[in-house]
């Protein structure tokens, strides 16, 4: 895969569910200051909210996220 295809908003947005394993919300409700880039709901950006293909590959991540079996030590 090109550096072009992997570095779209939806292949950077889906590198980071491990990090932030919450489906991205329909309505953005940015937290208080100084971060009301983030959502207090689903602590994505702004931004992503309005990016259907962000939230697909969000949804599509989540979903292979929660199909890995992790070890429980």
């Amino acid at each position: 895969m090109a550096f072009a295809e992997t570095n779209t908003p939806a292949a950077r947005a889906a590198r980071n569910v491990p990090s932030n394993p919450n489906p991205l919300c329909r309505d953005f409700t940015p937290k208080p200051a100084p971060s009301e880039f983030w959502c207090a709901n689903c602590r994505w950006n702004e931004p992503m909210h309005a990016d259907e293909n962000a939230r697909a590959a969000i949804a599509v991540e989540l979903a292979h996220l929660a199909a890995v079996d992790v070890p429980t030590p």
